[in-house]
């Protein structure tokens, strides 16, 4: 899958937590993301000014109505939804993305150990990620197989 079929792809099944997506789809998403990452930031570090540690909550809103966080908001769920169908394509539940990802994370805030744990998930996620999906699974068929027969 190129890059652009990838992203229209993301976008296209925005909110589709279902089915199985390639390694390919997932990985040029990625890279459209950190791309798009950069470029908005770049556009907004003028724009936020320096922090007021005195008031994180004007940060926050700052933050989140600059490009920056324009981006972020556009790209969270697509961003979700792959995941969930790469794990899928290699026979694993979307809820390990909650596991690897979203606990981990939320509990990182609370108990300074999960900091830690928050970082080694993040190595797991990283190596489901780059796993080679199988043929056929309770998912459905193979992401690769149907690209090919279309």
């Amino acid at each position: 899958m190129s890059f652009f079929d990838a992203v229209a792809s993301a976008f296209r099944r925005y909110f589709d937590f279902s089915g199985r997506s390639s390694r390919s789809e997932f990985w040029w998403f990625f890279l459209f993301c950190i791309l798009l990452y950069m470029l908005a930031f770049s556009l907004t570090i003028n724009e936020i000014g320096e922090l007021n540690p005195s008031n994180p909550e004007e940060f926050l809103s700052q933050a989140l109505t600059s490009w920056f966080g324009i981006a972020v908001i556009l790209t969270l769920i697509p961003s979700i939804s792959i995941s969930v169908r790469r794990f899928h394509d290699i026979n694993m539940s979307g809820w390990w993305y909650v596991a690897l990802q979203i606990a981990p994370s939320i509990l990182a805030q609370f108990i300074f150990i999960f900091s830690f744990i928050s970082f080694i998930a993040l190595f797991a996620y990283l190596y489901f990620m780059c796993a080679e999906g199988g043929e056929e699974n309770q998912y459905g068929s193979s992401p690769l197989r149907d690209k090919e027969s279309l």
